[in-house]
């Protein structure tokens, strides 16, 4: 084998070792990317499961108070009127 072509051998044996590091680092890193986008996404999705239970929770709340405010408005025109009827006897 001539000194060129020895020479030709080891730069295309050499570039195919880069080659090969190269394509797997970057894949190397791309499922290192993978991993961390699939953490955030469940640390997302747990975090609006939480909030959901929290609107849900905040929902029943203003539920019972649309509920009971009519109830209330009709007591304390009801405690307005015997107030007033206590004044009148009064006065």
């Amino acid at each position: 084998m001539s000194q060129t072509t020895a020479t030709i051998v080891a730069v295309i044996i050499s570039s195919g070792v880069s080659l090969l590091i190269s394509i797997l680092t970057i894949i190397s890193q791309g499922r290192k990317q993978t991993a961390e986008m699939e953490k955030q996404i469940a640390i997302i999705e747990t975090k609006m499961a939480v909030m959901s239970g929290d609107i849900q929770s905040h929902n029943q709340y203003a539920k019972l108070f649309a509920e009971n405010i009519p109830a209330l408005k009709t007591h304390m025109a009801d405690i307005d009127r015997r107030l007033d009827g206590m004044e009148r006897r009064t006065a």
